[in-house]
């Protein structure tokens, strides 16, 4: 009879002898697959180890048991998350000019020297909502909302938040505006996750935790509104 439970390896539990990132990639792509499917309790490991095409025993050398599978699941997916949201895509933060169409953007050159700060704080965010809000990382948001009760040993999947890259970008962006006097922010860091958690919340409520799609108009108001008042709150 197949169970979940198995011997660790000795040693460091979830550290396997010698790198193997793609087994441990694949293993994590199947886990996300499984874990939504099926929900936490559901999803077994044999299952897991089949769809990522390695043995059983692979994923506990890997990961040491289901529960930390799931947590390495969700870090994952917020690592995946924040890969998308780079200064190569937010011209605003990375001093570049913006695209004519993009949110902010006039076509004219000058990236964050061309916007306001209310305007590169809409453009900032329409791209948070964009990137949290996509289909795969609502679902495993859901997940373990869904689960941590049943199972609080999986509360360490909520207690980071939202990807620190997020907060981190927009620290530079506030830190910036500050300097050139156009905005008066002594505390750039807790503004940051102040605003990444008024569209995050705001954004989660009108998606319904990402079971409806948000209708653009929708997005534009939650982005304007959220940089209205940080932009009336720290204007100098």
């Amino acid at each position: 009879m197949r169970t979940d439970s198995a011997p660790r390896p000795r040693g460091a539990v979830g550290r396997p002898a010698g790198p193997q990132p793609a087994k441990r990639q694949a293993i994590l792509e199947a886990a996300v697959a499984v874990f939504l499917r099926e929900g936490y309790t559901r999803a077994s490991v044999d299952v897991i180890a089949d769809e990522a095409h390695v043995s059983k025993q692979t994923v506990y050398n890997h990961f040491g048991d289901k529960q930390r599978l799931f947590l390495a699941a969700v870090e994952g997916e917020r690592e995946r998350v924040a890969a998308r949201f780079t200064p190569d895509l937010t011209p605003e933060l990375a001093g570049e000019p913006q695209i004519e169409g993009e949110p902010g953007g006039d076509g004219e050159p000058g990236g964050e020297g061309a916007a306001d700060a209310e305007t590169a704080l809409v453009s900032f965010g329409h791209r948070v909502l964009q990137v949290l809000l996509d289909e795969r990382a609502s679902a495993l948001r859901r997940l373990v909302i869904s689960e941590v009760a049943r199972h609080p040993s999986l509360r360490p999947a909520c207690a980071d938040g939202e990807p620190q890259q997020l907060v981190t970008y927009l620290v530079d962006l506030l830190t910036r505006r500050t300097e050139r006097g156009e905005l008066s922010v002594d505390d750039p860091a807790t503004v940051a996750r102040q605003f990444v958690a008024l569209l995050v919340q705001q954004g989660l409520h009108q998606s319904m935790y990402g079971t409806r799609p948000l209708p653009g108009h929708e997005a534009a108001a939650i982005c304007e509104r959220a940089a209205d008042l940080f932009v009336r709150a720290y204007r100098r």
